[in-house]
């Protein structure tokens, strides 16, 4: 399912090549080498044996950051933000995705593997892995799912951890249920023209829907009840960037549009959709439109959103470019109060993230860590007062990024 990262002892080898050389043909270093000749008395030192271990993980810390696979390398991978050193991975291939068990017990994946690597019988799966150990607990058959990476909402886990939420599209938009107490499968869900999960407080969960509205499902009873909000986002002009986030404890998520738009919601049985707001005209600047070549400052990115929830800031990936530059790496990241709705402050990044950085994420805790990711291996630490960076990580997958959540 995954490792934990220990360190063996290191091996000392002296005079290697000689070594070798008799080893290899100890006949013709019989018949050729002098008799008289003797090693020093240091080259007496023998190599160590490799003792093979296994580890556990401690305790999720805050600043753990999780990194998904991409960029040639499979896995989940997890860090330590203070130090930079990887810890475990969690196994995951092509197009899986991954979730965090609310009450810290497991990590889930859902995964599609082919008999025959890229074709074959299929077999899709939500797989729970044990967060110390990293062993397979729990294998649950599905029938399908979207295939389609780099989303944090395809799989998630509802705020009390009793349920996990796979999408689906075969044909149509459905969510798949799962009963995360027992480890079944508990049944399929219609979402005609919806995607994109983000689970409430009750007992149920919402979705974007093609027509702008908001779709919510409630699982109160033996049958799911659907109701659908008011259109608040016109989806062909303005869509709304699917990475978007839901604060775990109390329901609220905040929506990012590709030009700009920022809207908040209460979800629960009956969501409240607040009014949405531009980061432009909070920095001052013109309100960015639906015009073809129309340069401006606007989001861009696979994972331009990152909010800290206890303070209300949020972190926004930004460059210059014209519409419908929305997967455009970030030049600069602004800060901003989402209560007040205010920009706080635009820093501009250090020169090897400028223009390479497509995902943000920070910390939860009261001391947080901004992390950022290039999508081909790289991993950035910052500190989240003035963005300086703190350190990098090499070799840390390409995906998105993921932290604990308090």
């Amino acid at each position: 399912g995954g490792y934990a990262m220990t360190q063996l002892p290191a091996k000392k080898i002296v005079c290697a090549s000689l070594l070798a050389l008799l080893a290899s043909v100890p006949a013709l270093a019989q018949q050729r080498m002098p008799t008289d000749l003797t090693l020093p008395a240091a080259s007496a030192s023998v190599p160590q044996a490799e003792v093979p271990s296994v580890n556990t993980l401690p305790d999720i810390k805050p600043h753990w950051v999780l990194s998904n696979r991409g960029g040639g390398m499979d896995g989940t991978r997890i860090f330590d933000g203070d130090t930079g050193k990887m810890i475990g991975m969690v196994n995951m291939y092509g197009q899986d995705s991954f979730a965090f068990d609310p009450l810290g017990k497991n990590f889930y994946v859902a995964q599609t593997l082919w008999s025959k690597v890229d074709r074959g019988i299929r077999q899709d799966n939500l797989l729970a892995y044990d967060t110390k150990t990293l062993k397979l607990v729990a294998e649950i058959p599905m029938q399908g799912r979207m295939l389609i990476g780099n989303h944090l909402n395809n799989l998630v886990v509802t705020a009390d951890g009793k349920r996990a939420l796979v999408y689906n599209m075969a044909p149509s938009s459905s969510v798949h249920v799962f009963d995360m107490t027992k480890m079944k499968y508990e049944q399929l869900i219609e979402l005609p023209g919806c995607a994109t999960m983000f689970p409430n407080t009750v007992n149920g969960f919402s979705a974007l829907c093609s027509n702008g509205s908001l779709v919510t499902v409630n699982m109160d009873g033996k049958k799911p009840v659907l109701t659908r909000s008011a259109n608040f986002f016109n989806a062909v002009e303005d869509p709304i960037f699917d990475n978007s986030l839901v604060n775990p404890k109390t329901g609220e998520v905040t929506f990012l549009s590709y030009s700009g738009l920022i809207t908040s919601a209460q979800l629960g049985a009956t969501p409240t959709i607040g009014e949405s707001w531009s980061l432009q005209v909070a920095a001052n600047m013109r309100k960015q439109v639906y015009t073809p070549m129309d340069v401006n400052w606007i989001p861009g990115g696979r994972q331009p959103l990152a909010i800290h929830h206890a303070s209300g800031r949020a972190y926004v990936l930004m460059h210059k470019g014209e519409y419908w530059s929305m997967y455009e790496a970030g030049e600069e990241v602004w800060v901003v109060d989402l209560k007040a709705k205010k920009l706080i402050k635009r820093f501009g990044l250090p020169d090897d993230i400028r223009g390479h950085a497509v995902n943000v994420a920070v910390s939860q805790d009261g001391d947080p860590q901004v992390y950022m990711s290039d999508g081909g291996g790289h991993v950035w630490v910052l500190d989240s007062n003035t963005l300086e960076k703190k350190r990098t990580i090499d070799r840390a997958g390409g995906g998105i990024l993921y932290v604990p959540q308090p």
